[in-house]
């Protein structure tokens, strides 16, 4: 007669690595700085993409500020008028703390090209820089290509 089941060993084993998934996972679920700075970096790459399609759309100068903890879609090019979402919120995002920007202004023309605070086209990449106080958190950029305006985010 043959019964169904496992074995001491197969148990031990599954157990064994269920307890060392979870003494390298569980850690990790508590530590919720990580997965808000992840957070902004996609809150900051949407800021970038609808400044962009806003520009496109409304055939004019967008322009994206950086500062230290800030980023801002808006008009003119010190985004001193930022742009408003449908809901009616301003299109900015504050950084988590221990999350800064490197400070950069530029922007899109009407057909989304990245452009210099005149209004200049940019012959060069502009890139956002993410720098993170936060133990296990990742590098992590915004990059917009000077000749296309394609936003790149890793």
């Amino acid at each position: 007669m043959k019964t169904a089941g496992f074995t001491l060993i197969e148990l031990v084993v599954t157990v064994a690595l269920v307890a060392i998934v979870a003494a390298y996972a569980v850690p990790r679920f508590f530590q919720a700085s990580t997965f808000q700075s992840r957070g902004f970096h996609d809150k900051a790459t949407a800021v970038v993409r609808a400044a962009q399609k806003t520009a496109v759309a409304w055939r004019r100068n967008v322009f994206v500020c950086v500062t230290g903890p800030q980023i801002t879609a808006g008009t003119p090019n010190t985004c001193a008028t930022p742009l408003v979402r449908g809901s009616g919120g301003a299109i900015t995002e504050t950084a988590p703390t221990g999350v800064t920007l490197n400070t950069l202004t530029f922007g899109f023309d009407g057909l989304g090209r990245p452009v210099n605070s005149a209004g200049v086209l940019l012959g060069a990449v502009s890139t956002i820089t993410f720098t993170s106080t936060i133990a296990g958190d990742p590098a992590r950029q915004i990059t917009v290509v000077a000749e296309t305006g394609h936003v790149k985010a890793n």
